[in-house]
């Protein structure tokens, strides 16, 4: 499979792969598919369904697969990463890959499959049709090989999205009420195994898109959270104590997560006033000048002590661009300026959407809640219309008529922001 692989992405270019018009029928996408001969009916039926979407997900796995083997080859360059940031990467990939060829490149296969049943939920979903169709069992892994894949699949999102704020450490959670993943625990190199490879898997895959740009400064915040969730899951069997820890680190993580909003994660540091205090302090200034009863009568440590303390336990699912909305009235990818303000409206979702929660949790206080957004338009589709609505009443009558329901197995809530309400 490796060399297969390799034969078909040393004469495919990136500028092809971004520009190529109907990659799902080319002779490359064909190719690709005689290697993974198990998914040719799975991707026929996400192209019937959604053809659009089978593109951008077949896009995703070919520039995956071309920046893999870029790095390992030593030949990747990325515009905004140093060379030495490149080779600390490049460690990573090589340490891993060393030790199993297959695993990366199989996980850069199927982790997107599911994005055609619904792509909010695609990391369940592919994991899902990699287990229920056994896509595993053509390549000759061990058992717990294969476990460590299906885990990998479900939870790959785990990493950035603690990165970006729109998850928290308390995602764990989820982890200690599968039955599947604690079947990993009997092997502790294993857990290890699967941080790593999930560090090394969230380089590539954020990499696997043509927009984006990743700085240094990533390096160092990755190797952090992994460093954190190693700690987090070491204390298995003790699942009350890792859920304590792992509460604490979310609580400490807050600054950062509400300045998820305003892209810290991607630009501080890149140049010398985008500081974490500059980042922080642009929040703590656009409730001061909000003029908004809820918010002008408390100070900052009331807002986080008290307003936001249970904002731990919520997991925004595909909530980036909604949350850059509130806080500037636009979707942008670029770093703030000095003078740039910030919305009071960011923190007053926050405040609103923590405390609704949490009156929601008298019976189950520990519980995770899952928020998705329903009618959420696509970020290449949002006009000043939709903007202007975002005003105080229809965030406080969204949050409070949201729809939530209660898993009993997972023991986890899944809440439901409705813009529908809002945009028809």
């Amino acid at each position: 499979m490796l060399n297969s692989l390799n034969k078909l992405f040393k004469n495919i270019e990136l500028s092809w792969i971004d520009s190529v018009a109907d990659i799902d029928s080319s002779d490359e996408f064909f190719d690709l598919i005689s290697i993974f001969p198990n998914l040719e009916r799975i991707f026929q039926d996400a192209r019937e369904k959604n053809r659009d979407e089978i593109q951008r997900t077949i896009r995703h796995i070919f520039r995956s697969y071309k920046i893999f083997f870029l790095i390992k080859s030593g030949k990747f360059s990325h515009e905004t990463l140093s060379q030495g940031s490149i080779n600390k990467i490049r460690e990573k990939v090589l340490n891993q890959h060393f030790q199993n060829q297959l695993i990366i490149p199989i996980i850069l296969m199927y982790h997107d499959i599911g994005r055609y049943i619904d792509n909010k939920r695609h990391p369940y979903h592919s994991y899902n049709l990699v287990s229920s169709m056994k896509l595993l069992e053509p390549f000759g892994l061990s058992d717990i090989e294969k476990l460590l894949i299906r885990k990998i699949v479900h939870y790959h999102l785990l990493i950035a999205t603690i990165y970006t704020g729109e998850s928290t450490y308390y995602g764990v959670y989820s982890i200690f009420n599968d039955p599947e993943f604690i079947k990993l625990f009997s092997h502790e190199k294993i857990i290890n195994s699967f941080i790593d490879l999930l560090e090394v898997f969230t380089y590539i895959d954020i990499l696997g898109y043509y927009y984006t740009k990743i700085f240094d400064h990533y390096i160092k915040y990755y190797d952090e959270i992994s460093s954190k969730l190693k700690i987090i899951l070491g204390i298995w069997p003790d699942k009350e104590l890792a859920l304590k820890k792992s509460k604490l680190y979310s609580q400490e993580w807050l600054e950062w997560r509400l300045a998820g909003a305003l892209r810290i994660f991607q630009f501080v540091e890149t140049k010398p006033y985008l500081t974490k205090e500059f980042y922080y302090n642009k929040l703590k200034e656009s409730i001061k000048e909000s003029g908004n009863q809820i918010l002008s009568e408390i100070n900052w440590d009331s807002i986080k002590n008290q307003f936001l303390i249970h904002s731990y336990k919520i997991q925004m699912r595909y909530s980036l661009a909604l949350l850059m909305i509130l806080a500037f009235g636009s979707f942008q990818r670029m770093g703030l300026k000095i003078n740039t303000g910030v919305s009071y409206k960011l923190i007053l979702f926050w405040t609103l959407l923590s405390k609704e929660i949490d009156s929601r949790s008298k019976n189950n206080p520990n519980s995770l809640w899952n928020v998705f957004l329903e009618g959420m338009p696509h970020w290449s589709k949002i006009n000043n219309s939709f903007i202007e609505k975002m005003n105080k009443d229809n965030i406080e009558f969204i949050i409070h008529n949201a729809n939530h329901e209660y898993d009993e197995i997972k023991e986890e809530f899944t809440l439901y922001l409705n813009f529908n309400q809002i945009v028809n």
